[in-house]
C-alpha cells in the first residue's frame, strides 16, 4: 500500500501527461457504462409505466444485467480516483442483495411421488395444482360428492421436462417473449409447444397411469373406460382463476393418456395461457403443471354455479345456477345458452327467478319435448341441492364466493367437478386486455383537433396546461404550477418541477436520461425530440405523450380518457414489479452540492449512476494541478497574446502537427477546443496588443529568475485536447478560468463545467462582473453558483450543436473579461453589458438552424 502511494505521487509529479491520458481513458470508460446503465434503467421503466407485461425471466435478466452494469460503472470512478468512493461498493452490495431477495423463485425441486390417487392428494397440494388440490379437499373435508381421479403431480412436469432436456429451450423462448408483438408472441408460443408434444413421457411415469387407471376403472365397474385430462397448475383456480387458458382433452381412450398429458402440459405455454401470466406478474416458475385424470361421466346435465350472483340481481341475497344438457363445456366456452336459475341465499328452497334456455325446434337437444321454449335440463329438488352445497363450499373455503363446476349423471348423480373463488375485483382479460403498445391502450385520436408539434414520447400520459418556456437555470422558483414546460434540453436540474408542472416538452433529450426515468417514476408526460418549437407563453396546449403530440387548446376527449387511465388501478404485473423497481428508478440524490451527497446515500440503482457520472466529470473537471510538467505539450503560436501550451489526447490535433514542438488554432480538430477558441477570437473582442496573457500572480513570485515566458508551464495557460473533448485553464493576469467539456453526438454524455476565479480589481468590482457572467450564462441554460470572487456553473445533456454553441459563448465571455473587473463602474452597468452581450448571441444568424448540425467527430472522444 505504501508502494503504491509513492508510485502515485511520483506519477502524478514527474509524469502528469500520462496521468492525464490515462484518466481520460478511464473517463471514456465511466461514460460508455453510464450510458449502458442508463438504457437498462430506461427499459425496466419502460415494461413499468406502460406497462410492457414480460416474462418474469426477462425481469430478472434485465435487473441482473444491470446490477453488473451499474457495478461496473462504479469500478470506474474507483479506478480514476482509488479509496475515495470505496462507499459505492457497500451500497451497490445492499441495493443488489435486496434485489435478489424479490428476484428469487422458488422451483419445486422434483423427486416423488409423481402419481397420487385423488382421495390421497388432499396431504400434497403443493403438488397438486388449484384445481387438483381444491376438489382432493372437498372430499376429504366435506359430505359433498366428487368423483374419483389421479393427479399426475408437478414432480412428474418437473421430471418430464428434464427427462427431454427442454429447461433452457423454454427459458430462451421465453427471455425473448414480446408481448406487444402479437407475431412474436405465436412464435415464441408455438416453439415451445412444439418442443414438449415432441417429448417423451419418462417411462416410469406413463406405466405408472395405466397402472392407476386401471385401478380407477376396476372400482367403477368400466370394461372400457374413457378419461377426461384436465390441467392443473399450481397458481390455477387461486387468487387468480386462469380460467379457459390451459386445456382439456375429453373422451381420452387408456391408449392415449400419454398424448393427452403432453397436450394440457404444452397448454401451459399457449399464446393467451402466456398473455394471462404475464399480464398477471407470475413467473414461469411459480405455475409447475399438475394433470388431474377423471373417469368420463356419462352426463345428462351440467354446469357452472356462483355462490354469490356477479350481476347482484338479488341484492347480494342471490345464488345463480346455470344448466346445459350433456357435457358442460359448451356452457364454460360459450358456445350455447344455458337454463338459468337464482335462488335465495338464506333459503336456496326459495327461487328468486327461473329462466329456461330458448332452443329453435331444429337446435332441441334429444329428450327435450315441448313447443319453441324447451323445458328445463335440471329438476328443482337437484337445483337446491346444488344451491346448499354451494353455501356449504363458500363456508369451507372462508367465507370466499364460489365458482362450482357440476354435472349430473344419468342416475341422477349429482358430483361436484371443481370449485374455486370468484375474483370480481379483477376485469376479465377482454373488458382488460393487457397494456403495453397495443391500440386499446393508446388514447383515442383526435382528427379534428388542431396539431401543433410531434416529437418521441418519453414518458407516457395525457395532460394540458398553459405553456412557460423555461431559459433561466437559476429561476426553477419562476416556473407556474399546472403549466406545461417547453425547455431546450431535459437536465436533472428540472427533477424538482416533476410535481409541479402538468407534462414537459423538450426540444431535445433522450428517453434514456435522468429526467426522463424521473418523469415516468412520477407519471409526468414527457415528449423529447420537438425541434425548435413554436409554443408562446400562455397558449393552452394539450400533450398526448402517448403518441408524442401536442394539440391546440383543451382536448377534451383525451382528457377524459385520460381520467379513466387514472381509476383503473394497476396491473398485477406492476405491483409485482414495484418493489424492484423501487430498488431501480428513484433519485434520491438530486443536488451535488448538498453534503448528502454522498455513496452511502444511494439508496437505488439510478443514484449510484447519478452520483458515479456526477464525480466522474469533477474529477476530470480537476484533470491536472495547475498544468505542471506537461512535458510532451506544444506551445500554441496565435495572434491573441496567450501564452498557452496543449497537449493532444488523442485525435485532438491534427496529424500535420505531430512533430512540431508548436501549433497553430488551425491545427484544433478538437470540437469543442474549436468552439471555445472561435468565441475567444470573436471580432467583438479586444486584445491589447503588447500585453502577455499569463498567470502574473505567479510570476510575481518567480519573477527573480530569468526563463522563457513562452515556455514554461508554470505560468502559462494549457489546453488538453481530443476529438470531443477538451480540458483548458486559461491565465488571464490575476484570474484564471476552468472550461473541462465534452460535446459529441451522444447528448446524455455531453455536458460543459466551467470556473472562474479571482481578479486585481476591488472585491466588488470582481463581483459585478461575476454578476455579469452569472446573467448571461444563466440565459443560455447554465447552473451558476457563485461564493465570493468564484463562479462555477454547467450545463449538462446538450446535443452537439447546442453544446458547441454554447461553448463559444464561454470563449466571447472570457475574451470580453481581462481586466474588466477595474473598468467596471456599478453592477447596474455590468448587468447592462450582459443583456448587450446577450443580444449579440440570441439573434446570432443561423444560430437556430445551427441547432441541427451533426458532430464533427461522430462517436470519438
Amino acid at each position: 500500500m505504501v508502494f503504491d502511494k509513492i508510485y502515485s505521487w511520483t506519477e502524478r509529479v514527474f509524469t502528469p501527461d500520462k496521468v492525464v491520458q490515462r484518466q481520460f481513458a478511464l473517463f471514456k470508460i465511466l461514460l460508455g457504462r453510464d450510458r449502458a446503465s442508463l438504457k437498462l434503467i430506461t427499459r425496466l421503466e419502460e415494461m413499468y409505466h406502460q406497462p410492457i407485461p414480460t416474462d418474469w425471466s426477462r425481469v430478472a435478466a434485465l435487473v441482473n444485467a444491470l446490477a453488473s452494469a451499474v457495478e461496473r460503472l462504479t469500478e470506474s470512478l474507483q479506478e480514476m480516483r482509488p479509496k475515495v468512493y470505496a462507499g459505492l461498493t457497500t451500497s451497490h452490495a445492499r441495493i443488489k442483495n435486496h434485489l435478489d431477495q424479490l428476484l428469487v423463485e422458488t422451483v419445486p425441486a422434483g423427486g416423488l411421488p409423481h402419481l397420487l390417487f385423488l382421495d390421497e392428494a388432499w396431504a400434497y397440494p403443493e403438488l397438486c395444482g388449484g384445481k387438483a388440490s381444491a376438489l382432493a379437499r372437498i372430499g376429504h373435508e366435506t359430505s359433498i360428492p366428487v368423483p374419483p381421479g389421479l393427479v399426475v403431480t408437478t414432480n412428474a412436469f418437473q421430471a418430464f421436462i428434464e427427462e427431454n432436456h427442454l429447461h433452457q429451450e423454454i427459458a430462451r423462448q421465453l427471455r425473448s417473449l414480446e408481448l406487444r408483438r402479437p407475431e412474436n408472441l405465436v412464435e415464441r408460443s408455438e416453439s415451445i409447444r412444439r418442443a414438449i408434444l415432441g417429448g417423451e413421457v419418462p417411462e416410469s411415469i406413463r406405466l405408472g397411469i395405466l397402472k392407476a387407471t386401471a385401478r380407477l376403472a376396476d372400482a367403477n365397474q368400466a370394461t372400457a373406460p374413457t378419461w377426461a385430462v384436465r390441467s392443473s397448475a399450481t397458481a390455477e383456480d387461486g387468487d387468480v382463476s386462469f380460467a379457459g387458458q390451459y386445456a382439456t382433452v375429453l373422451h381420452v381412450a387408456t391408449a392415449e393418456i400419454a398424448s393427452a398429458y403432453k397436450t394440457v402440459l404444452a397448454s401451459k405455454y399457449s399464446p393467451t395461457a402466456l398473455a394471462y401470466r404475464l399480464h398477471s406478474g407470475l413467473a414461469d416458475a411459480q405455475l409447475p403443471m399438475a394433470v388431474l385424470i377423471l373417469p368420463m361421466i356419462n352426463s345428462r346435465t351440467s354446469g357452472v354455479m356462483y355462490t354469490r350472483d356477479p350481476l347482484d340481481a338479488g341484492q347480494g341475497d342471490s345464488l345463480v345456477v346455470t344448466a346445459v344438457p350433456g357435457l358442460g363445456i359448451a356452457l364454460v366456452d360459450g358456445s350455447t345458452v344455458p337454463d338459468q336459475f337464482v335462488l335465495s341465499r338464506r333459503d336456496p328452497e326459495h327461487f328468486w327467478a327461473k329462466k329456461p334456455a330458448y332452443y329453435p325446434t331444429a337446435e332441441r337437444p334429444a329428450g327435450l319435448a315441448g313447443g319453441a321454449s324447451a323445458p328445463f335440463c335440471i329438476a328443482e329438488k337437484a337445483v337446491s341441492a346444488l344451491a346448499r352445497w354451494g353455501l356449504e363450499l363458500e363456508a369451507w373455503s372462508g367465507g370466499a364466493a364460489q365458482d362450482v363446476e357440476w354435472t349430473e349423471d344419468h342416475q341422477g348423480r349429482l358430483l361436484v367437478l371443481q370449485s374455486r373463488p370468484i375474483n370480481t375485483a379483477q376485469k376479465s382479460m377482454d373488458e382488460n386486455p393487457p397494456a403495453g403498445g397495443t391500440e386499446e391502450s393508446l388514447p383515442p385520436v383526435t382528427p379534428a383537433a388542431d396539431l401543433l408539434e410531434m416529437g418521441i414520447p418519453a414518458s407516457v400520459g395525457v395532460a394540458a396546461g398553459a405553456v412557460y418556456r423555461h431559459r433561466d437555470g437559476a429561476g426553477l422558483h419562476l416556473v407556474p404550477p399546472g403549466s406545461v414546460l417547453v425547455t431546450s434540453g431535459i437536465p436533472p436540474s428540472l427533477v424538482p418541477l416533476a410535481h409541479k408542472v402538468r407534462a414537459v416538452l423538450a426540444e431535445h433529450g433522450s428517453k434514456a436520461s435522468h429526467f426522463a426515468s424521473v418523469a415516468r417514476e412520477f407519471g409526468l408526460p414527457l415528449v423529447v425530440g420537438l425541434g425548435e418549437l413554436d409554443l408562446r407563453n400562455g397558449q393552452i396546449v394539450t400533450v398526448d405523450a402517448y403518441r408524442g403530440v401536442v394539440y391546440a387548446g383543451e382536448v377534451a376527449e383525451l382528457l377524459a380518457w385520460q381520467e379513466q387511465q387514472q381509476a383503473r388501478p394497476p396491473l398485477p404485473f406492476q405491483e409485482k414489479l414495484a418493489p424492484i423497481m423501487a430498488l431501480i428508478s428513484p433519485l434520491n440524490l438530486t443536488d451535488p452540492a448538498s453534503a448528502e451527497f454522498r455513496p452511502e446515500n444511494c439508496r437505488s440503482f439510478h443514484d449510484l449512476v447519478r452520483f458515479v457520472h456526477e464525480k466522474g466529470t469533477e474529477e476530470m473537471f480537476s484533470l491536472v494541478d495547475k498544468g505542471r510538467g506537461l512535458r510532451r505539450a506544444k506551445v500554441l503560436e496565435s495572434a491573441i497574446p496567450m501564452v498557452m501550451q496543449v497537449l493532444d489526447l488523442g485525435g485532438g490535433l491534427s496529424e500535420a502537427s505531430g512533430g512540431k514542438k508548436s501549433v497553430v488554432p488551425e491545427d484544433f480538430q478538437s470540437a469543442p477546443m474549436r468552439a471555445v477558441w472561435a468565441g475567444l477570437a470573436h471580432q467583438d473582442v479586444t486584445w491589447s496588443e503588447g500585453l502577455l496573457h499569463l498567470d502574473w500572480e505567479r510570476f510575481d513570485q518567480i519573477s527573480g529568475g530569468i526563463f522563457d515566458l513562452k515556455s514554461s508551464s508554470q505560468l502559462a495557460s494549457y489546453a488538453l485536447v481530443a476529438g470531443n473533448y477538451a480540458h483548458l485553464l486559461l491565465r488571464f493576469g490575476y484570474h484564471f478560468a476552468i472550461v473541462d467539456t465534452l460535446a459529441g453526438d451522444r447528448p446524455e454524455e455531453n455536458y460543459i463545467q466551467f470556473r472562474f476565479k479571482g481578479g486585481g480589481g476591488m472585491v466588488e468590482k470582481k463581483s459585478w462582473r461575476l454578476a455579469m457572467l452569472g446573467r448571461v450564462l444563466g440565459h443560455f441554460g447554465f447552473q451558476v453558483q457563485i461564493q465570493e470572487d468564484m463562479l462555477e456553473a454547467k450545463c449538462m445533456r446538450q446535443p452537439f450543436a447546442a453544446s458547441q454553441h454554447r461553448l463559444e459563448i464561454l470563449g466571447y465571455l472570457l475574451g470580453r473579461t481581462p481586466l474588466l473587473d477595474m473598468a467596471l463602474e456599478s453592477e447596474a452597468d455590468a448587468l447592462a453589458m450582459a443583456e448587450q452581450m446577450i443580444a449579440v448571441w440570441q439573434n446570432l444568424p443561423g444560430a437556430a438552424a445551427a441547432k441541427d448540425k451533426p458532430s464533427p467527430a461522430s462517436g470519438n472522444l
